[in-house]
Formats: structure tokens, C-alpha cells, sequence
């Protein structure tokens, strides 16, 4: 009986840890990655925004909370990784996009991302953290 849960157990862990959190509704990706084509630096940088994506995200492998309730850090899949991992290496500012025309973030890259972790800290993005607590519905109402 002990050897059986154990095997259950250890099953149900190996599954988990290659399992996608999803967004609530999944039928819309939750955001793109375009090319940002910087016209000059600075704290707010002018230019234009490339429509075609480079990295459509539609889940991630990890999602966690910061422990002010407003912040958010989220681990993209394996996949999508590989790819940021390239595109960070190649520019230097990239737009995360809601769909819908509707950037959420400006992202300047000092250096290549190859984890594929990113955070969202409140307030300095807050409506990219306030996007993605709405998206999978965390502490939305905090």
C-alpha cells in the first residue's frame, strides 16, 4: 500500500513539473513580443513599434506573486525561452503586448534574459503586473 501511494505521488509530481499555467481564458495569447525601434534613449524612449511579433506567449512555466501583492515574476515555458533568450541577445528594447493594439511594457534590455524569468515590479510596471493578475486571475482585487 505505502509503495503504491509513493508511486502515485512521485507520478503525479513528474507530470506537474512539465505541466503550462494558463491564463483564465486561454483563447487569446497573453501577450506578444515586438521589436521596439528606439528614435532616442533616455528614462522614456520615443519610437516606433514593429506589428509583427517576434514571440507570441500563450503560457508560462511558473507564476508567482510578489510579497507586496502587486508585483509579479513569471518563468516562461522551455520553448518560449530559447526563443526570448535569442531575441534579448538581439535588441535592445522590446514591447510586451496585450493584443488589441495595447502595449503594457516597454522593456529595455541591458543583457541577455536566458532564464526566461521575468518580473513585474509595482509600481514601476504596474500595468504589466495589474495585466497579468487580471490574466490569471491573482490577487486581482488586492
Amino acid at each position: 500500500m505505502r509503495l503504491s501511494s509513493l508511486v502515485l505521488f512521485l507520478t503525479a509530481v513528474a507530470l506537474a513539473a512539465g505541466a503550462e499555467i494558463r491564463p483564465a481564458d486561454a483563447r487569446k495569447p497573453l501577450f506578444r513580443i515586438l521589436k521596439f525601434q528606439s528614435l532616442h534613449g533616455g528614462d522614456h524612449p520615443q519610437g516606433t513599434i514593429d506589428d509583427k511579433p517576434l514571440l507570441v506567449v500563450w503560457a508560462v512555466s511558473d507564476l508567482r506573486l510578489a510579497s507586496d501583492d502587486k508585483g509579479v515574476l513569471i518563468t516562461l515555458t522551455p520553448k518560449d525561452t530559447k526563443t526570448f533568450a535569442a531575441i534579448s541577445r538581439k535588441y535592445g528594447y522590446l514591447v510586451l503586448d496585450a493584443g488589441e493594439g495595447r502595449p503594457i511594457e516597454v522593456m529595455h534590455i541591458t543583457a541577455p534574459i536566458i532564464d526566461g524569468i521575468i518580473g513585474f515590479k509595482h509600481p514601476d510596471e504596474a500595468a504589466a503586473a495589474e495585466y497579468l493578475r487580471r490574466r490569471f486571475r491573482l490577487a486581482e482585487f488586492k
